[in-house]
């Protein structure tokens, strides 16, 4: 909760956050997995509370809160949705860091994610970087 807190204080002072993108912790390919300290993710319904969470402390600084497809899988984004995240994440071109660690594929086309976020209840839309609408689907 302590980073929450100083993202929040962060931003009322410089008010440079777009988004706040929730990842849970990784532990493949990290030291602390290789020391026996951490050995599994930390879950779905870990970050499905700090999305929440996250949608109430951020509530008038950070607008937008991403449930993010890519580190957290398309059923966890889609229920994430249900739990405050209003962007689902995108199509991603050379995307290394996630890849790196093994845990998932990292390719995903615009219809499915399109099409999963109609699954889940709601309407699509592409978006700029500044969260400016391009195009409604």
């Amino acid at each position: 909760a302590q980073h929450i807190m100083k993202i929040s204080e962060l931003q009322q002072k410089t008010n440079g956050f777009i988004a706040f993108i929730p990842w849970g912790f990784e532990p493949n390919k990290t030291q602390m997995q290789k020391d026996g300290i951490a050995k599994y993710p930390s879950g779905g319904l870990r970050l499905l509370k700090m999305i929440a969470i996250s949608r109430i402390m951020f509530y008038g600084l950070i607008s937008h809160i991403q449930s993010s497809w890519l580190t957290n899988g398309i059923g966890m984004a889609q229920l994430a949705l249900h739990f405050g995240s209003d962007d689902f994440g995108g199509t991603l071109i050379g995307e290394e860091v996630v890849s790196a660690t093994g845990a998932r594929s990292t390719e995903l086309t615009s219809m499915k994610i399109i099409e999963s976020i109609k699954q889940a209840g709601y309407y699509a839309a592409e978006r700029d970087n500044f969260y400016n609408v391009i195009k409604n689907f």
